[in-house]
């Protein structure tokens, strides 16, 4: 009677501590991962750089977005917040330990079909924002040599302008800019038409 009770808790116990086993190993694994992230960053350097003394709430939040912080790329998952004082980082791995950049200490800002960042420090520290923040990021960062808004058509045309490149290629580049950028203009006047 006991062996056939012991068999049945036994039975009876064993999806439960499965279940348990599979949730403390993803926290493990989560753990680890997160730990890792911190390590590879620098990222206890970096928000004791750029402490956020107080919790940035006022501002506009971009999720999703894209940084490279040191050697290390995340695509999709650092979320960023532009307040009147900086641009506040929220990486995956540090959701409880942010930085606030202050704007004095970005470096360069170039805009084309999303915003670069770059910041000024020791390691690398760059992340991407939407196109539709440009102007809050004009508004609060100063009007330096560090901030460019490039034209998509400034590569093509600057190697059109080289003279290294062969006159028949930048006869035909030429041709090909002036097509696309009636296109363009097309397009521009059809949306503020409101059509």
């Amino acid at each position: 009677m006991n062996a056939m009770f012991s068999i049945t808790i036994i039975s009876a116990l064993r999806v439960p501590l499965f279940i348990l086993g599979l949730v403390a190993f993803a926290y493990i694994v989560v753990s680890a991962n997160s730990l890792l992230s911190r390590k590879l960053t620098g990222w206890k350097t970096i928000a004791g750089h750029f402490p956020m003394m107080e919790n940035q709430q006022a501002g506009y939040t971009f999720e999703g977005r894209t940084a490279i912080i040191g050697s290390t790329s995340y695509t999709g998952s650092i979320n960023i917040r532009i307040t009147d004082r900086g641009v506040c980082l929220y990486p995956p791995f540090a959701r409880r330990n942010p930085c606030l950049i202050p704007w004095s200490a970005i470096r360069w800002v170039s805009a084309d079909d999303s915003i670069h960042v770059i910041v000024d420090y020791e390691r690398r520290l760059e992340f991407f924002l939407p196109a539709k923040a440009l102007s809050i990021v004009q508004a609060n960062h100063s009007e330096s040599s560090a901030f460019k808004v490039n034209s998509p058509f400034a590569a093509v045309n600057a190697a059109i302008a080289d003279k290294a490149t062969p006159r028949w290629m930048a006869w035909i580049a030429g041709r090909a800019m002036q097509s696309v950028e009636k296109e363009v203009e097309k397009r521009k006047a059809h949306q503020d038409e409101g059509v």
